[in-house]
């Protein structure tokens, strides 16, 4: 069973790793820019195809899900399509920006989680090590104090019976 508490290896570990590839961000970017504008996928290649590019829906697809590489020509295709710098393709939205730091939060809490887990796992063995040592301590003061109660019942009963003989052998000196 998978620890809930580690990241997996599909999580993110830091923002930058949540933002992905230039290629996932451009891919995010072109979607962004499509949807905004009311493009279908092929139309977007359409336009791309009237910039000199042989793009089709399934390059467009495969670019905004950063399944293929971008080449600079492309973005700078991309930019005038969409009427925006290709600096603007690069950049990451605020948005983005929060979700990855969100991401990256949580996965540095999860690292935290774990490692708390770990330190109440050993302090239980711990306490159940102490309290284990605890109760032989207890039974082992038991048998002494008792073992000591003999003795001592022993000791008077010969101090008794030490006075009473010399009791006995100073009367019979009389």
């Amino acid at each position: 069973m998978k620890d809930q508490t580690q990241p997996t290896e599909d999580e993110p570990r830091s923002a930058w790793d949540a933002l992905g590839s230039p290629e996932h961000v451009v891919g995010r970017r072109v979607a962004a820019l499509r949807v905004a504008r009311g493009w279908s996928q092929r139309e977007l290649a359409t336009r791309m195809t009237d910039q000199g590019h042989s793009w089709r829906q399934t390059t467009v697809a495969k670019t905004e899900a950063a399944d293929r590489p971008i080449r600079v020509n492309e973005m700078q295709g991309l930019a005038r399509v969409f009427g925006v710098q290709m600096v603007d393709l690069l950049t990451v939205p605020i948005d983005d920006i929060d979700v990855a730091n969100a991401a990256a939060l949580l996965a540095d809490m999860r690292t935290l989680a774990a490692a708390a887990r770990q330190r109440v796992d050993e302090c239980e063995r711990t306490y159940a090590s102490a309290t284990a040592e605890l109760e032989a301590a207890r039974e082992e003061a038991a048998r002494i104090t008792r073992e000591l109660q003999d003795r001592r019942e022993e000791y008077d009963a010969a101090v008794k019976a030490a006075e009473s003989k010399k009791a006995g052998e100073a009367d019979g000196e009389h």
